[in-house]
C-alpha cells in the first residue's frame, strides 16, 4: 500500500495522531467476523489450529487463521453467521485443554481481556419453562456477567432438563453456585448454576489454569483435539504423563 504525508493535530503544542471513525470503518468490517482463540496452557502450531477450526463445521470459504506472538490466534470467517456457529458450538477442547473463544472487537487487548474475562457455558437445571425466552435468560445472564448466546436446544426448547447459555464472566472473582430469582407471583426461588468448565485464575502470574511459565507449544496430529467434551483438570507442565499426551 502507498503511504502519504498527512498533517497532524496539534494539542497543547504536541502532535497527536487522530484516528476518525471513517479511517477504520473498512477494517472494522473486515475483522468483524473474527474470533480470538486461546488454548489454556499450550500454544498449538498454526497448522494444528487450522485443522482444529476447519473441523468445527462447514464454511463457505476457508477461515483465515493468524497467530499472535502473545500466544493466541485470530480466526477470520467469511461472515458473522459462520463465526457465531463456531462460538455457539462450544465448549471447545484441544487435546483435552479448554479453548477460550471470544468475538474480536476493535478495542481488544489480549492481556487485559482474555486472561480475566472469559466466555463460559453454564447450565440452569430445572429452570421453569416459561423462563425460556431471551428476556429472562438475558436477565439471568446479566446477574453473572455479559450474556452472549443461548444454545440451539435451549432456543428451540428441544431439551427441557436444563437451559444452557454462554456468558462472559470475570474469572478473577469467585463464580456463584446459585442466584435468586423472583417469579411473577413474588416468590423468591434459588436457581442453581452448573459450570461446564470452571477456570482457575492464578493471581501471581495473572494467568488462567496454568503455571506462571510460558505455555508449551504443542504440535497436533490431524484429527486430534476434535469432538472432545471431557472435563478438564489442570496439570503441571513437564509431568511425564502429560508429555506422553502432548
Amino acid at each position: 500500500m502507498n503511504l502519504n504525508y498527512i498533517a497532524l493535530l496539534i494539542v497543547e503544542g504536541e502532535k497527536v495522531v487522530e484516528i476518525l471513525p471513517e479511517d477504520v470503518a473498512r477494517e472494522d468490517k473486515k475483522w468483524a467476523p473474527s474470533v480470538v482463540v486461546y488454548v489454556v496452557g499450550a500454544i498449538p502450531s498454526i497448522g494444528a489450529m487450522k485443522r482444529f477450526i476447519v473441523a468445527q463445521g462447514s464454511f463457505s470459504a476457508k477461515p483465515v487463521v493468524l497467530y499472535h506472538s502473545d500466544g493466541y490466534f485470530v480466526v477470520r470467517f467469511a461472515n458473522e453467521e459462520e463465526r457465531d456457529k463456531v462460538l455457539c458450538a462450544g465448549p471447545h477442547y484441544f487435546l483435552k485443554r479448554p479453548v477460550i473463544m471470544k468475538p474480536w472487537l476493535p478495542e481488544f487487548n489480549f492481556k487485559k481481556e482474555i486472561l480475566t474475562t472469559i466466555p463460559i457455558w453454564i447450565k440452569l437445571p430445572n429452570l421453569p419453562l416459561n423462563c425460556w425466552n431471551s428476556v429472562v435468560l438475558s436477565k439471568i445472564g446479566s446477574s453473572l456477567g455479559q450474556p452472549l448466546y443461548a444454545e440451539e436446544c435451549t432456543t428451540q426448547a428441544s431439551r427441557i432438563s436444563f437451559a444452557r447459555i454462554l456468558i462472559e464472566m470475570d474469572v478473577t472473582r469467585s463464580l456463584p453456585k446459585m442466584i435468586k430469582i423472583r417469579d411473577p407471583k413474588g416468590t423468591v426461588l434459588e436457581q442453581q448454576i452448573w459450570y461446564e468448565w470452571k477456570p482457575l485464575y492464578y493471581k501471581k502470574c495473572l494467568q488462567v489454569a496454568q503455571s506462571c511459565d510460558k505455555p508449551k507449544e504443542i504440535p497436533a496430529k490431524r484429527g486430534q483435539g476434535q469432538g472432545q467434551r471431557k472435563e478438564w483438570k489442570p496439570t503441571i507442565m513437564g509431568d511425564k504423563n502429560q508429555e506422553k499426551q502432548t
